[in-house]
C-alpha cells in the first residue's frame, strides 16, 4: 500500500497535469493560451477565507500560481474578462462573496457556484459555519445571478457509530428540502479513502458505507431529490446508477457548460478516476483552509500548517512570493473574439 505522501504526490501531478500539462511541455513554452474556466478552488476555499483577494486579483486582472508539483514554475493565469469563460466557485461558505456579486458581474464575469453544505457537525468540519445561514446565501446568490448556475454537493457521503442510513435519510430530507429552494441540482459521492485517510478510518472517527448502506442510501437520495424536483448525480461513480434514477455526470459537466451557452474543453487527463468535469484552471493553493474538515484530501495533517502562513490580500500569489529560481509562465484564454463580441457589432 502507498504511503500518505505518495498518494498526496500522485493527486497533485493528476491536478496538476489536467490543469497545466505535463512539467516537459511547460517548460518548453512561454505562454499558454486555451479557453479559461477559472475554478476558486478544489485546493482551498477561495470565498470563505480569501474572497478579498480574489477581488483584488480580478480587479488587477491576473493573479500568480504556483504550479504545484513543478515548484518552480508559476503561471501568471489573465483574469480579464476578454479572457476568462467562467469563474466556477467552489465553497462550504459563499456568505464572503456576496458583497462582491454586484462587481464581479459590473466587470462581465459568469460565475457559477458549487457549495458543498453537508450534515455534519463540528467534530467533523469544526471550521464550518452554520448550515442554514449558508443556504439562506445561496438563495441570495441565486436570486442574482439564477438558480441554475448553483450546484448543491452532498459530499462526502460517510458513516460513523452516530451516523448511519437513517441519519442521512433525515438529514438528506431536510437539506435537500433547503437546497431546493436555490438549486435544480444535486451532486454527491461516497467517501474514498486513501492516503493520510486510513489512519483516521482506524481512529474510528469515520468509515466508508458498506454494500447495503450505498444501496440504502442510493435509493433514498434518488426518491428524496426526485421529490423536491431536483437532479440527482454522482461525482466519480464508479458504476452505472441509472437503474436509480441518477445520473452519471460531473459537477461542472459539459451538459451544464452547454446550457449556459459557455465554451467549455474536455479534460484530457481527469482530475480523479471517473471524473467527468470539464478543463478548469485552479488558482487556489495547499494548506491555505481553515474549515479543518477531518475527511480533507487538500490539507496537512498538522494543522500548524496552515496556521503558520501567513497571508495578505494585496499579493499576486495566494500564498508565498516569487523566487529568483521561479519561471513565470504565462496563461491566457483564446485568442481571437467572442460571440458575444460579434454580436455586439452585428457582424
Amino acid at each position: 500500500m502507498q504511503g500518505p505522501v505518495m498518494q498526496r504526490m500522485r493527486t497533485a501531478y493528476r491536478l496538476a497535469l489536467a490543469t497545466y500539462g505535463s512539467p516537459q511541455t511547460v517548460s518548453r513554452r512561454c505562454s499558454i493560451t486555451r479557453m479559461m474556466i477559472i475554478c476558486a478552488s478544489r485546493r482551498t476555499d477561495i470565498p470563505a477565507f480569501h474572497s478579498e483577494w480574489f477581488m483584488n486579483r480580478l480587479r488587477a486582472g491576473y493573479c500568480l500560481v504556483r504550479n504545484p508539483v513543478s515548484r518552480n514554475v508559476v503561471h501568471r493565469v489573465d483574469l480579464t474578462r476578454s479572457n476568462v469563460d467562467c469563474i466556477q466557485f467552489v465553497t462550504k461558505d459563499p456568505r464572503p462573496m456576496v458583497p462582491h456579486l454586484k462587481e464581479i458581474g459590473a466587470m462581465g464575469h459568469v460565475s457559477v457556484f458549487q457549495v458543498t453544505i453537508t450534515p455534519y457537525g463540528p467534530s467533523m468540519e469544526p471550521g464550518v459555519g452554520f448550515k442554514a445561514d449558508i443556504s439562506d446565501a445561496c438563495t441570495e446568490i441565486a436570486d442574482r445571478i439564477g438558480r441554475d448556475r448553483m450546484v448543491w454537493r452532498y459530499d462526502p457521503v460517510l458513516f460513523s457509530r452516530t451516523i448511519d442510513s437513517d441519519y442521512h435519510r433525515r438529514k438528506f430530507d431536510m437539506l435537500c428540502r433547503e437546497a431546493s429552494q436555490w438549486t435544480d441540482r444535486c451532486v454527491f459521492s461516497f467517501v474514498d479513502i486513501y492516503g493520510k485517510l486510513h489512519s483516521k478510518v482506524g481512529a474510528g472517527l469515520f468509515r466508508a458505507p458498506t454494500r447495503d448502506e450505498e444501496d440504502r442510501f442510493l435509493r433514498m437520495a434518488a426518491h428524496t431529490a426526485e421529490e423536491y424536483g431536483m437532479t440527482l448525480s454522482c461525482c466519480c461513480a464508479k458504476a452505472d446508477l441509472s437503474a436509480y434514477g441518477i445520473e452519471r455526470r460531473g459537477c461542472l459537466d459539459a451538459a451544464m457548460m452547454r446550457s449556459l451557452d459557455i465554451p467549455y474543453e474536455v479534460q484530457d487527463v481527469p482530475l480523479r478516476q471517473g471524473c467527468r468535469c470539464v478543463k478548469s484552471v485552479d488558482i487556489g493553493e495547499y494548506d491555505t483552509c481553515a474549515h479543518g474538515c477531518v475527511y480533507c484530501y487538500a490539507n496537512r495533517e498538522d494543522p500548524m500548517m496552515r496556521r503558520s502562513r501567513l497571508y495578505s490580500e494585496d499579493t499576486e500569489m495566494l500564498w508565498g512570493a516569487l523566487t529568483p529560481r521561479d519561471t513565470v509562465v504565462g496563461m491566457s484564454g483564446r485568442d481571437g473574439r467572442r460571440l458575444e463580441d460579434f454580436r455586439r457589432h452585428g457582424l
